[in-house]
């Protein structure tokens, strides 16, 4: 054997690529999460595409039935301009500012003259019981015109305050209560209302004098006619001399009957003294005969 030391030979390692591979999957996963959050942003776009299409598809339908609903009084002029606006906006489609000036153009021109007329017709009639006067009817499209009325309630509300419906209705709180108590007001030939009511008053609730009291006090009563007539401050007035009458005959009554009490009362009590004087003397008799047999 040779004198020569054992050669000994190392291998390399064989190349880590375990960071290549982490970072090629990994580019892999992020591609792939792209692809899908593209294929979402091209969905969404495409739905949102469609959704838009239909909008605009349907805003024809819509304005043409907020028209009709317009002309048939089933939709107020602010509420069908308001719809256009917000449907536009929802779809993202133009302004329709055309179509609200279209809009504005049929109301003021075709449709609010008639209705403002007729909604000043039915005023008159159903708060006054009257057509309006051709002056009236002038006077109050004037107002609506210049902005003084806004609505028709803005008229009836002025026609309650005026002078022809406070006579006719009486809306005051005493006038109602008057009404109440006493009936309503009676009207002169005019028909105008005199202030003046009527009220029924039945006799039969009055008391009266028995026949054998009656003058006997030295008083003359009033005789109350059926029926008051005059002012509620003059019918107040008879009604406490009513009042008054029916106090005066329960207590004359009561009167009388404890003056007959009194008188019965003292009659028992004479009677009484009159028989224990009698029954006095006759004891005083019966001791002066005793007396005289005594021994």
């Amino acid at each position: 054997m040779g004198g020569g030391g054992t050669r000994v030979e190392y291998k390399a390692p064989p190349p880590d690529n375990t960071f290549a591979k982490f970072l090629e999957y990994s580019q892999a996963k992020e591609a792939r999460a792209e692809e899908r959050a593209a294929q979402e942003r091209r969905e969404q776009k495409d739905k949102e595409a469609a959704r838009k299409a239909a909008g605009a598809t349907g805003y024809a339908g819509l304005r043409k039935g907020l028209e009709s609903q317009l002309r048939q009084g089933l939709i107020k002029y602010e509420d069908a301009t308001g719809q256009l606006r917000d449907y536009a906006a929802k779809y993202e489609l133009a302004p329709p500012e055309d179509d609200v000036a279209a809009f504005t153009k049929t109301y003021t021109e075709e449709l609010l003259p008639g209705r403002r007329a007729t909604g000043i017709s039915a005023a008159y009639e159903e708060l006054l019981g009257r057509q309006a006067t051709a002056e009236e009817r002038t006077k109050a499209t004037e107002r609506f015109q210049q902005g003084y009325y806004s609505t028709v309630q803005d008229l009836r509300d002025s026609l309650v305050k005026g002078q022809e419906y406070q006579k006719k209705f009486n809306q005051s709180y005493l006038d109602n209560y008057y009404d109440t108590m006493f009936g309503k007001q009676v009207a002169d030939a005019t028909g105008e209302k005199t202030g003046k009511r009527t009220f029924t008053f039945d006799k039969n609730l009055l008391p009266t004098y028995a026949a054998t009291t009656k003058g006997r006090a030295g008083v003359e009563l009033p005789t109350f006619a059926d029926q008051f007539q005059g002012t509620p401050a003059e019918i107040e007035e008879q009604l406490q001399n009513v009042r008054q009458t029916r106090q005066y005959l329960y207590s004359a009554g009561l009167t009388n009957l404890q003056g007959e009490i009194d008188k019965e009362t003292q009659k028992l009590k004479n009677e009484g003294t009159k028989e224990i004087a009698k029954i006095s003397a006759q004891g005083d008799i019966y001791k002066q005969l005793v007396g005289a047999f005594s021994f």
